[in-house]
């Protein structure tokens, strides 16, 4: 009878550990592919362009932005007269667009929501290049 519970036990260990190796569904490891394969050249998104910037609205949250203009980089939050304003930076080659959201302290007001302060668009000429005659 002993015997009989090992053996079952060492069973029951096996079957365990193989499906785990298995990965409980039977599939074999899908293989990477071959280095640099994913890579490619340049893809220019212009996704921040001077005429979507001048259609946004003043009632747009950082997620909204960050859904059109990519994931943002946060820059500088300040505190004054209660008031916290952040600012982020959205990128795309030479166009920046910042923004600058307020809100209330959340302790004082939990249902204070940021709102856009300020929206500030840029485009940096291109640098290093000059003009060959």
């Amino acid at each position: 009878m002993r015997k009989v519970s090992k053996i079952a036990l060492v069973a029951a260990a096996f079957a365990a550990s193989s499906m785990l190796i298995a990965g409980c569904g039977a599939k074999t490891a899908d293989r990477a592919p071959a280095p640099g394969a994913l890579q490619s050249g340049g893809d220019p998104q212009n996704v921040i362009t001077k005429e979507n910037f001048d259609t946004l609205s003043s009632n747009l949250s950082l997620s909204d932005l960050e859904g059109m203009y990519g994931k943002a980089t946060f820059l500088q939050q300040s505190i004054v007269d209660g008031i916290y304003s952040s600012t982020y930076r959205f990128q795309d080659g030479p166009k920046i667009v910042d923004v600058t959201f307020t809100h209330e302290n959340w302790l004082n007001n939990p249902l204070s929501c940021p709102r856009i302060a300020s929206m500030e668009f840029s485009d940096i000429p291109p640098v290093a290049q000059r003009v060959v005659k």
